[in-house]
């Protein structure tokens, strides 16, 4: 028992044993007996003690002034993940993690607070808004979100999510869109040495996979069509669907073809996804590492190694990531203390490659029915030509085509810090390394197929030779922060800090690249070893990017109640002119602790802490390309000859703008804080807008035209984003010793375009790419509003071509022909013609906004309990409120052509459509034209279990007898099951044809000593 002062003593025989300190509102830490001397305890989230990484430094969660999300270690450690961005989705409040696709070497999009900017769309000159990605900063150095995830998880200590300006600004032009800092584990002082070994065994299987038309079906579907629109099939197809009926019958390769005259028809019947998309495929993850220290010095040290095959059964593609961590601290002076990090991480991928006509291989696999569900992959050991790929996709990564890519990073850190005033003024330097190396090796041998006829051919140029490629990229990272960091309490009532510094950096970039074409042999990659070496081609590309800036914060509290902070940062870059170089970021935030005040003592047996906050401020961001500003010639091999030779030309210089300067993003956030029964609930919520305008685009009205060249990046559009999060959380525990928590979390934001001069007649499409125009609301829907599914009583009559005379609005602008099972529109604008206008927001025609395809209302509720050797961990995640519009006619996206009767078909949709015999059915007639329209829009809203953990740590007395300090083992599950109306042959998360994302569960292991 302790005495009036606190002070205790233990008496312990037993020099093996091990104390386990706790105390309110800290994490329990366990010490062997003759370490137990000086022991300090890390604050539990939430506890008023709790501090969080900011820039330069930490602070008090309950003095912060600026909108910051901090998550802790156990986020990260023996979770069921392949990487960062899986463990979190869902964890911090609009942290918007997207994976394009599920293939193992994705690297997930990372923004915070929805829209960004305005970015291109591929291989267009139109423009879309952007979700730009915060900068990254790990152990005060700054890296990517590549190499965000491509950290070992187990590594992981903390991370804050620094969302408005007010703490952002100190990073000037890279944070417009906010900052991730990550700190990686470290040692502590006077700490024993142990070991911790860790391991899962992790199995995939697809989430959703198309569930295409069988050949026989696929078949009669398109003659059915031909028939109820007023035709009559063909010969050539009655019998090729017999044929098809013949072959399932009786499935051997001589029943796959027939001919017709000297033309191949297939008739064969196969599944690409079935046979190229394998059930369950496994992971493996193992990570070693050593921490403790001395009186003077500690350290920290790792090694992991993922090894995880991907979903393909045909050549299967192969994920290996390994990583090295060390981390030492040295007190080397009472005065001078220095950190050092070494980080290693590299990547290895392998995967079957799709030569470079044929596009997207799960886009191609939904396309051509009759080559990739007719054609087998290789002719019959019996045909006339044995044995020989066909022009099936799935052929195509059979073959022998092959990527292999390697990604290796390193990171050295060392950080010295001086200092001068014990506990006053320091001087500090986080100065870093940071090289990167990546390589590509593509080898495509040749190929002869059989198509049409029997006659041996190649549909791929790229295939008719035996071709390799390789890549080399070396990107090489300078970077010094400098600063002073002050603090000085007085009469612990007035707290000032304030911190001032430089930084510098330089990013040295070199690319080479290499095709070796008409190789004699395809196992020798050797540019001599070729039958034409001058058909070789060899690019190159380099830049330099050099940045520079001062930066300052200055912070005031009393008796921290009142708070105010300041930052300042004067930020220049090579990107631009050297009049339009340097720009100055400010921001200022404040915050009022009312809870203290002496008016609110009769709340103080229920309210432990309540805070008002708000803040201000300007950032700016860079362009991605490293010269914008400067005319550049490019060089290029000639289409024609010059006596007898393929000249180089080059093309003339494209045109920039003499006042090309940043972006700007202006933030506004106002937040509450609070903490009630004992700090036992917690409470936060923010409100923001963050406008950025001066937004860089090659889009300008000042531009006419006829200009007759590519405009060029100016500083024209502005874009506004607003919205809130909401994050709760209670943690009691029970007398019988169960602990729980409750956390819910729940964010949104909605995107708007104040100004765009590049769509000055505000055109709402052009193509199949929708257009930003002045007020657009990012993510609209336009379409017609539903009117019905025809019968034939809506018509009059029936015409000599077989279709048909509706009795009501005119539809032949949407469908010149009508017929019974199509979708008829309502006359919105009653001009009694159904139609779109001039496809503009002023004549939109009967189109209107019917929707919204924003993900709104993102929400999470996490729930964990602990009760003696058991514990269990359970996090949900989903969307309140999306509209989604799955249809015909989105570029580049087979997923939707098929959903109505495109291409390989839709089970789901086939035995749901209108036919003569089942009028009454919900959708209309398989493979009728569609439009976006009110009816048929999909609600998207999910609600998913994301991750589920349930722990055993085996009982120490046990434990001990084996020589292990702790031994735990885990069963888990990532992406289990899902509550939604999105039709199951889409994921919720991944509405596109796409490598695809996986459901997860795993079994892991936990040991130290």
């Amino acid at each position: 028992m302790s005495d009036a002062k606190g002070n205790y003593s233990l008496t312990i025989t037993d020099q093996n044993a091990r104390i386990v300190f706790t105390s309110v509102g800290f994490e329990s830490k366990e010490v062997p007996v003759g370490k137990a001397t000086l022991v300090q305890l890390n604050a539990e989230a939430g506890s008023l003690e709790e501090v969080v990484v900011v820039g330069f430094g930490t602070q008090k969660k309950v003095n912060l002034t600026g909108a910051v999300s901090h998550v802790g270690k156990e986020t990260f450690e023996n979770r069921p993940i392949a990487n960062i961005g899986q463990a979190l989705q869902g964890v911090v409040p609009n942290l918007n993690v997207d994976f394009s696709n599920g293939a193992p070497n994705t690297t997930p999009n990372f923004n915070l607070r929805g829209g960004t900017s305005m970015e291109r769309i591929p291989n267009t000159t139109e423009y879309r808004s952007a979700m730009g990605e915060p900068l990254v900063m790990i152990d005060g150095v700054e890296s990517t979100t590549g190499q965000l995830n491509q950290i070992n998880p187990n590594d992981i200590l903390d991370m804050s999510f620094i969302k408005d300006a007010s703490a952002a600004a100190i990073y000037g032009t890279k944070a417009a869109y906010g900052v991730i800092l990550v700190r990686t584990k470290r040692g502590e002082f006077n700490q024993e040495g142990r070991i911790m070994y860790s391991a899962d065994a992790n199995f995939n299987t697809p989430l959703a996979l198309p569930d295409i038309l069988d050949a026989y079906t696929q078949q009669k579907a398109g003659m059915d069509f031909t028939t109820w629109t007023g035709g009559q099939p063909n010969t050539a197809a009655i019998r090729k669907l017999e044929m098809i009926e013949k072959y399932q019958q009786n499935p051997t390769p001589e029943n796959a073809w027939f001919l017709d005259g000297n033309n191949i028809v297939w008739v064969g019947d196969m599944n690409p996804f079935r046979e190229v998309v394998r059930n369950w495929t496994p992971m493996q993850k193992h990570t070693v590492s050593t921490s403790g220290g001395g009186s003077n010095v500690n350290y920290y040290a790792s090694l992991g190694l993922q090894d995880q095959e991907g979903m393909f059964n045909i050549n299967t593609d192969e994920f290996k990531r390994y990583n090295a961590l060390i981390n030492v601290s040295a007190r080397v002076k009472e005065y001078f203390n220095v950190d050092f990090k070494f980080a290693f991480d590299q990547s290895n991928y392998t995967a079957p490659y799709l030569v470079g006509g044929k596009g997207n291989l799960w886009q191609a696999m939904m396309g051509e029915p009759n080559k990739n569900i007719n054609m087998p992959i290789r002719t019959g050991p019996n045909d006339p030509l044995p044995n020989t790929y066909t022009d099936n996709i799935l052929a195509w990564i059979s073959y022998g085509a092959t990527n292999r890519s390697y990604d290796r990073r390193l990171s050295l850190v060392v950080s010295p810090e001086f200092n001068i005033i014990q506990n006053t003024l320091k001087l500090r330097a986080d100065i870093g390394y940071l090289p990167q190396n990546y390589r590509l090796n593509r080898f495509s041998p040749k190929i002869t197929q059989v198509v049409d006829s029997w006659t041996p051919t190649v549909q791929q140029a790229e295939a008719a030779e035996h071709r390799a490629y390789f890549e080399n990229a070396n990107r090489n990272m300078y970077t010094a922060n400098i600063y002073f960091d002050f603090k000085k309490s007085i009469a612990n009532k007035h707290n000032f800090s304030s911190i001032v510094g430089i930084f510098q950096e330089r990013v040295d970039y070199q690319s080479l690249n290499n095709t070796f074409r008409g190789l004699i042999n395809p196992n020798v990659q050797n540019p001599n070893a070729a039958e034409d070496p001058t058909l070789h081609l060899v690019s190159a590309d380099s830049y330099t990017l050099a940045g520079r800036a001062v930066f300052g914060r200055l912070g005031y509290n009393f008796l921290e109640r009142y708070l105010i902070e300041m930052n300042i940062r004067y930020d220049g870059h090579s990107k631009f002119t050297p009049r339009e170089r340097f720009v100055t970021f400010p921001s200022i935030s404040a915050a009022w602790r009312i809870a203290d005040e002496n008016f609110m003592k009769f709340t103080s047996n229920w309210l432990d802490d309540l805070k008002f906050r708000g803040s201000y401020g300007i950032l700016g961001n860079q362009p991605s390309e490293a010269y914008p500003y400067q005319p550049q010639l490019s060089s290029e091999k000639s289409t024609y000859l010059i006596n007898g030779q393929q000249v180089t030309v080059l093309n003339p210089p494209s045109l920039v703008h003499p006042q090309l300067t940043f972006e700007k993003a202006r933030s506004i956030n106002f937040g509450v804080d609070a903490a009630f029964l004992n700090r036992k609930l917690s409470a936060t919520f923010e409100w923001y807008e963050r406008t950025t305008w001066d937004i860089l685009t090659t889009e300008d009205a000042l531009y006419p035209s006829l200009l007759g060249a590519t405009p060029p990046l100016v500083n024209s559009g502005e874009l506004q984003t607003r919205g809130m999060e909401l994050q709760l959380q209670y943690r009691n525990q029970t007398q019988s010793g169960i602990h729980y928590s409750v956390g819910v979390n729940l964010s949104d934001h909605l995107t708007t375009v104040k100004f765009f001069g590049g769509n000055n007649i505000n055109l709402l499409v052009r193509g199949s790419n929708e257009l930003l125009y002045t007020g657009k609301t990012i993510g609209e829907i336009w379409g017609f509003e539903t009117g019905g599914i025809l019968q034939e009583h809506d018509f009059e009559s029936q015409n000599p071509n077989g279709s048909w005379s509706f009795a009501g609005p005119n539809q032949t602008r949407i469908n010149p022909n009508l017929f019974p099972g199509y979708v008829w529109y309502r006359d919105i604008n009653g001009d009694g013609l159904v139609d779109r206008g001039t496809r503009t927001l002023e004549n939109s025609g009967d189109m209107r906004v019917i929707g919204n395809n924003t993900p709104r209302y993102r929400f999470a509720v996490m729930g964990n309990v602990r009760y003696k050797s058991f514990d269990l961990d359970l996090m949900f995640q989903g969307i309140l409120h999306r509209d989604l519009w799955i249809g015909n006619g989105v570029v580049g996206n087979n997923a939707h052509n098929i959903y109505w009767g495109g291409g390989a078909g839709s089970r789901w949709m086939y035995d749901r459509s209108w036919t003569p015999d089942n009028t009454d059915a919900e959708y209309p007639m398989y493979m009728s034209p569609i439009q976006p329209q009110t009816h048929y829009l999909v609600n998207g809203a999910y609600f998913r279990l994301k991750q589920a953990i349930l722990g055993y740590t085996m009982n120490q007395n046990i434990t001990r007898r084996i020589g292990l300090d702790r031994l735990r083992f885990t069963l888990s599950g990532y992406n289990l099951f899902e509550f939604t109306e999105i039709p199951g042959i889409f994921d919720v998360e991944q509405i596109s044809a796409q490598y695809p994302l996986q459901r997860t569960v795993a079994i892991g292991a936990q040991l130290a000593f």
